[in-house]
């Protein structure tokens, strides 16, 4: 899809402690798809630790909307794999 009408752009990295927990981060968060992709789209890749998250949108208002939703997302994958991270810890010998 061409990004032409989406003007808006913004770039987040977010460091995680492991590539394995990134790449976790990121197929949680793919899930949830674009509603309105002619208005709005978000790519996430990873690399390393390092999850990428690239907004394009059309309008500012829109580019902060769907930036706070999906940082409210990363916030809660991040708190549960500190929930179960802690869990795991618990039940080793």
């Amino acid at each position: 899809m061409s990004t032409g009408s989406l003007h808006e752009r913004l770039t987040l990295q977010i460091p995680f402690p492991s590539p394995r927990l990134a790449k976790i981060a990121a197929d949680v968060l793919e899930v949830d798809k674009d509603l309105k992709p002619e208005v709005s789209r978000r790519i996430i890749t990873t690399q390393d630790s390092i999850m990428t998250l690239d907004f394009h949108t059309s309008t500012l208002k829109l580019l902060r909307t769907v930036v706070n939703s999906s940082l409210e997302m990363v916030q809660m994958v991040v708190n549960t794999m500190g929930v179960f991270d802690d869990v795991e810890r618990a039940q080793q010998p």
